[in-house]
């Protein structure tokens, strides 16, 4: 189910230059969706690296895609959490693809491979935060089978309820 030339692995959590890549790319998805000066005010880089850091645990994982040459061309940031109910929900945190690598179907790539994670793990449901006038994940999302479920202020929740869990 990989694209050709995209290999998905797990960020090495030894890496510092990984752990900051991920936090700059996450910098850089704020401020595409949220613009420079929101963007930017969200969240301090010291934040987000210790947000990085905070998914190197069992339930919570940062996978890297690579191109053939091992340049990281995106992340997605998965973790596992009881529901309301009890019940274990898989979360998306983020998707990024940098921008010279995107339209290569990288990012169909990292959900389904997150969305495999799940699976192996039990999962039921998965759910992602986003800005509403964040269209191209919403677009990406919407033609992987999630759904609108919420919506309030200037966010929405997208939700996918796995089959074979």
């Amino acid at each position: 189910m990989q694209q050709p030339g995209c290999k998905i692995r797990e960020i090495d959590p030894q890496s510092q230059a990984e752990i900051s890549l991920v936090a700059q790319r996450m910098r850089q998805t704020l401020i595409e969706v949220l613009g420079e000066e929101k963007g930017t005010a969200m969240y301090t880089m010291d934040w987000l690296t210790e947000r990085v850091r905070w998914h190197l645990d069992p339930k919570r994982r940062v996978f890297l895609s690579e191109n053939e040459a091992r340049q990281i061309t995106g992340h997605a940031i998965a973790r596992i959490e009881s529901g309301d109910d009890g019940i274990l929900l898989g979360y998306f945190s983020t998707v990024f693809v940098a921008l010279d690598s995107r339209r290569q179907g990288i990012a169909g790539t990292l959900l389904r491979h997150v969305e495999s994670w799940f699976l192996e793990n039990g999962i039921p449901k998965i759910v992602y935060n986003t800005a509403k006038n964040h269209s191209a994940i919403i677009a990406l999302f919407s033609a992987h089978g999630y759904r609108i479920t919420y919506s309030e202020f200037e966010m929405i929740q997208l939700t996918k309820v796995l089959s074979g869990s």
